[in-house]
């Protein structure tokens, strides 16, 4: 019996890359990963595991209509962060977002063998806050997901709108969002946070497999995850525990520095301000997902039959990275 096709977009990302790995493993599904570069290092190591992987990129609708052939399945994702690293603007790069996510929905609505849809998204946090906390990379997502359920019925009926918590890995890999060396004081590091220790947070986990495992068990429940959100969060946490937790792993002393939200901004320009906003949406709304759980929208992790024996928890996944800590 051929397996069915999943498209997976994103596939050298963190995101991506977790769902095709886990869904490789199953044996049960062909994988295709969509990449921009068939040349690269990842795009490279995918197909020496066996996966086909195709070239197309957002701003080709026929290279993505051409991956989307004959797909059951669909993981979409954006980055946000990409154009706005490139030089765009928080709102340009949050158009070119909601412009390719949108792109990315129609053109899935397109493909007559499509079971499954899955959006990665985040929380509305500017209408969530009424206009206080507005985040463009939480926001510009959220626009796709009303797009879809305005304007393609038949398609949200078979999504599953797929959200994230705070990664983990930004721990290590993201400059931003690091603790920071104390020159004077070696081995001492400081995280400069605008908002209070006992601010709660989600965590999205190991992001090299936790995702993969929400999207195997929503693909698995197509009865149970059509027309709701899922969330990959596989604790909640203080983020002055969170900073503990890195201490421990990493065996640094970690300082929790709570600083005014224009300190940030000043330090890290319009990423700092961007950082800013999504911590104080964090701070304001500390259930992340409330208000799809108040419309019987969300679907638990419990629901979805995920064993807290196969996800990791935030200090797991900083164990999974020691290495890159501090």
């Amino acid at each position: 019996m051929a397996k069915k096709i999943i498209v997976v977009t994103g596939a050298t990302g963190n995101q991506g890359s977790a769902i095709a790995q886990v869904l490789l493993k199953t044996g049960e599904w062909h994988i295709r990963a969509v990449t921009r570069n068939l040349d690269g290092v990842k795009a490279q190591k995918l197909i020496a595991e066996g996966m086909e992987v195709v070239q197309a990129s957002y701003e080709d609708e026929s290279s993505v209509r051409q991956a989307f052939v004959g797909a059951h399945a669909i993981f979409a994702v954006t980055n946000w962060w990409e154009a706005f690293q490139k030089g765009s603007s928080q709102t340009e790069a949050g158009d070119i977002e909601e412009r390719q996510g949108i792109t990315l929905a129609k053109l899935a609505a397109e493909v007559p063998t499509l079971e499954h849809y899955v959006w990665s998204t985040l929380p509305a946090a500017d209408r969530i806050t009424a206009g206080k906390y507005p985040v463009p990379h939480f926001d510009y997502k959220a626009k796709v997901d009303d797009y879809i359920w305005t304007h393609l019925p038949l398609l949200a009926a078979k999504t599953t709108f797929l959200m994230f918590g705070f990664y983990p890995s930004n721990f290590a890999f993201f400059p931003l969002l690091k603790p920071l060396p104390v020159v004077t004081a070696p081995g001492t590091y400081t995280w400069m946070v605008p908002t209070s220790p006992s601010t709660l947070y989600p965590m999205s986990g190991d992001m090299t497999k936790d995702p993969g495992i929400w999207v195997r068990q929503i693909l698995a429940r197509p009865a149970l995850t059509h027309g709701k959100y899922a969330a990959v969060c596989t604790e909640v946490i203080t983020l002055g525990e969170a900073l503990s937790q890195w201490a421990t792993v990493s065996g640094k002393k970690g300082v929790y520095v709570q600083v005014k939200p224009e300190v940030v901004g000043s330090l890290y320009g319009l990423a700092g301000e961007e950082a800013v906003t999504g911590v104080l949406f964090g701070e304001a709304v500390p259930d992340w997902f409330g208000h799809v759980k108040d419309r019987g929208l969300f679907v638990t992790k419990e629901q979805l039959g995920i064993s807290s024996d196969e996800i990791s928890n935030f200090k797991e996944s900083l164990e999974s990275i020691k290495e890159f800590l501090g």
